[in-house]
């Protein structure tokens, strides 16, 4: 981002948060009890590294394309947020049926992957609301500065986009790695079925792409090429349709998880037993499919990113796409997920 004071906006507004925060906690509360290693390492700085992954080359800009660059920042925010409460979710059930050792007390296991779950999604839109109000504060003044000296990104493979995202992978998988601790062990993490549906998904991104190249697409991770206008508009429309196509099997992963719990309340197997009395089976493989979704999603923003850039400075376009996918998408199948566990947890309470 280079706008003047951007990073000192963007603590400022986090701080001005904490008032309206603290003020639900009331008198005689804990407030570091909102502060949390893992969430701000999911959140924060896999937003950051997503960020300069996309636009580090794309500095010299516009007051317009900053603003764009604020808006496509806010959705990974949100994005990165769900992310972590997913995979909290995810680890606190498999914690409720995992043996834990001995002396390990098992609802302290649980509350810590709670934690996770609740924080990261506030830090998501504690840091989408900051660069909310960093985009309405250079737009609603009275002179905007526009940088009329556009210099293209240079065309090529590019370092530093490849370090960005291994310092993603390492994060990511320094949290699970964290997540796996608390929830007693790692067997329930390689699946065959989760490998499938893996496959399932590309096969449909092959399938749907009528671009010029396919590879060329993808290539954008690391690469700078400079492609025609129709091009790039036919590749940012198929990324968004395609990123709310995923959103759409994960609603209907999940409508099928409280059918799979009631069959296994009928004729529950013997390593599906939990601390909440019912299986949680299927809700613990849609998560990891959750999980591998908004992976992919955040891959895609970052190509959209690179192909938005690349109508910028080709004809000087913005093209922001729908900026409440997140809210429409994202938080659907997040609050399914939610309602699915409650359903279950009253099932077992009848029961």
């Amino acid at each position: 981002m280079k706008q003047p004071y951007t990073i000192i906006l963007f603590i400022l507004f986090i701080l001005l948060q904490f008032p309206f925060i603290l003020g639900v906690f009331g008198d005689n509360t804990f407030y570091g009890g909102l502060w949390d290693a893992i969430g701000f390492v999911i959140v924060y700085v896999l937003s950051l590294f997503f960020y300069l992954m996309t636009f580090a080359r794309a500095k010299n800009s516009s007051n317009k394309f900053f603003i764009y660059k604020l808006i496509w920042l806010q959705e990974i925010f949100i994005i990165a947020g769900i992310l972590g409460s997913i995979i909290g979710f995810v680890f606190f059930l498999a914690a409720s049926k995992t043996e834990m050792p001995p002396g390990v007390d098992p609802f302290a296991v649980i509350v810590s992957n709670l934690a996770i779950i609740m924080i990261t999604i506030l830090y998501g839109f504690m840091g989408a609301l900051s660069l909310y109000l960093i985009q309405k504060f250079h737009e609603m003044k009275s002179v905007i500065i526009e940088n009329h000296e556009i210099a293209k990104p240079k065309e090529g493979f590019y370092f530093s986009s490849l370090v960005y995202f291994i310092l993603n992978i390492i994060s990511l998988a320094f949290t699970i790695y964290i997540c796996i601790d608390l929830a007693g062990g790692a067997n329930f993490l390689v699946s065959m079925n989760q490998a499938i549906f893996g496959v399932v998904i590309l096969i449909l991104l092959i399938m749907f792409y009528r671009g010029n190249s396919f590879v060329g697409l993808i290539k954008n991770l690391f690469w700078y090429i400079p492609d025609t206008k129709d091009n790039i508009v036919y590749n940012l429309k198929y990324i968004r349709e395609m990123k709310k196509i995923m959103a759409m099997f994960i609603v209907v992963s999940l409508l099928c998880a409280p059918i799979v719990m009631m069959a296994s309340l009928a004729m529950p197997p013997t390593d599906t037993v939990n601390l909440f009395g019912i299986p949680f089976d299927s809700l613990i493989n849609g998560g990891f499919q959750f999980i591998l979704v908004i992976c992919i999603i955040l891959l895609l923003n970052v190509i959209e990113g690179r192909e938005a850039t690349k109508l910028y400075y080709e004809t000087g376009k913005i093209s922001a796409g729908d900026r409440f996918y997140s809210l429409k998408y994202i938080m659907v199948p997040t609050f399914l997920l939610i309602f699915t566990f409650t359903f279950g947890m009253i099932i077992s309470i009848i029961f």
